[in-house]
């Protein structure tokens, strides 16, 4: 084994974790869209959007990490997010 070794597993350690959150993140959001379809409220929400980029944006920098980063990060996980809400509609027979 070489010094890396302990490295590389605490960042899969981290992988790991990273991915199982954004597995809890997407389940609620199937929840979020079954909600939004009741409640006639379309899945795009751009003010919603900037807010949650904007915090998340934030946070980051009082972390130290890269604001552009993590504003192109979280571009993605709202995509992905908002497709996800699309396929749920259009799983219940809703025209998207």
């Amino acid at each position: 084994m070489n010094d890396l070794t302990q490295f590389r597993a605490d960042i899969d350690g981290i992988d790991d974790q990273i991915v199982d959150l954004l597995a809890k993140r997407f389940a609620i959001c199937h929840r979020v869209a079954d909600y939004k379809l009741r409640h006639g409220i379309p899945v795009v929400l751009p003010e919603r959007i900037e807010q949650v980029k904007t915090r998340c944006a934030e946070r980051a920098d009082r972390q130290g990490l890269n604001r552009p980063f993590m504003l192109a990060l979280y571009g993605l996980i709202i995509d992905e997010t908002c497709e996800v809400e699309r396929a749920c509609q259009r799983q219940a027979g809703v025209s998207v």
